[in-house]
């Protein structure tokens, strides 16, 4: 089963990576330009920002969630030959916690019934957020995603194309000379998350010319207030996803 909800997870982000192509391919994102009456410098601004939509809340959930029930459907498998002591197995769980502190108070009462060697494997692993992050994000994201919808539901500012913006100011100085074409993508120092109608992504020089060439990106970010700061949607559940298949070989040869 533990296996099973892994795989439920790949599946779904495949899913969520298809959701966020159907939504970048709807042109969410439109850029217009308007000229600041008094310094006369162009300014490239957003001019729409169409919601996210919830779809993609919802499968980051679920992805986070099947995650999560994988690493206790793990511990539930160690229980199974272990010694038991007397329990049935309903509370176990796959211990993580907040700090190494409530780790070591807490981790008898979820592991019970695990075999010795067992538990001193899931110790290794450092559970807890100054140990090992990523599983500290897992299961925080999914405490979250049991009460309310994530904070997926925000784009950003990703990267402007200044290649184009560079060439086609030589393209002006030089106009006898055949200058190519070429893109060199920046990240802005503030990707405006969340992106909103207004938002301004360029500020160029007095008297400047709008370049139809100059491109934009934008990146669908997960975002919770002191668990996950803005981080791609698809690399933080990627690095959650590689976090745990790393973790299934240590604990496979405890499992009959």
């Amino acid at each position: 089963m533990w296996i099973s909800k892994f795989d439920r997870a790949k599946k779904l982000k495949q899913n969520l990576e298809k959701e966020l192509a159907f939504y970048f391919a709807s042109e969410p994102y439109r850029i217009g330009t308007k000229t600041d009456p008094q310094s006369k410098r162009l300014i490239c601004y957003i001019t729409k920002a169409d919601d996210i939509p919830e779809e993609i809340s919802l499968i980051t959930g679920d992805v986070i969630q099947n995650l999560r029930s994988s690493l206790d459907h793990l511990a539930y498998k160690l229980f199974t030959p272990g010694p038991g002591n007397g329990t049935d197995g309903r509370n176990v769980y796959f211990p993580i916690l907040d700090n190494l502190a409530q780790y070591e108070r807490d981790k008898g009462r979820k592991t019970e019934g695990l075999e010795q060697v067992a538990k001193d494997l899931i110790d290794t692993i450092k559970p807890y957020r100054e140990g090992n992050e990523i599983l500290w994000k897992i299961h925080k994201l999914n405490n979250i995603d049991k009460h309310r919808l994530l904070v997926t539901v925000g784009s950003s500012f990703g990267s402007l194309d200044l290649g184009a913006h560079m060439i086609a100011s030589m393209r002006e100085a030089f106009p006898e000379q055949n200058i190519p074409s070429v893109s060199a993508f920046f990240k802005p120092e503030d990707n405006l998350f969340p992106l909103k109608v207004g938002d301004e992504l360029l500020i160029d020089g007095p008297n400047a010319k709008p370049n139809p060439e100059m491109k934009f990106k934008f990146e669908i970010l997960l975002n919770e207030a002191d668990i996950v700061e803005g981080e791609p949607l698809t690399e933080a559940l990627q690095s959650m996803i590689d976090e745990v298949e790393l973790l299934f070989p240590k604990f496979q040869p405890l499992i009959t």
